[in-house]
């Protein structure tokens, strides 16, 4: 069996969940109207939920290497 070159285009549910955090921590940073940035705060939050699921099932998977990814891209987002 080959390589797969279908799957270079995915990408894991928690690395996009970071990125979009880190998209709206930046958002956040640069947005003066408080309106907007309560909005987007609550968007953030969101997506904190969705990402700290995803963790909850890397813990319960009991896969060492999925778990240190998780607490790494975990530490990244709270730079």
């Amino acid at each position: 069996m080959g390589y797969d070159r279908s799957m270079d285009n995915i990408v894991l549910r928690e690395d996009f969940l970071v990125k979009k955090i880190l998209l709206s921590k930046s958002e956040i940073r640069q947005e003066k109207d408080l309106a907007k940035k309560e909005k987007l705060f609550e968007h953030q939050d969101k997506l904190v939920e969705y990402l700290l699921a995803e963790s909850d099932k890397a813990s319960e998977s009991k896969d060492l290497d999925r778990m240190k990814a998780m607490v790494e891209k975990l530490q990244t987002i709270l730079k």
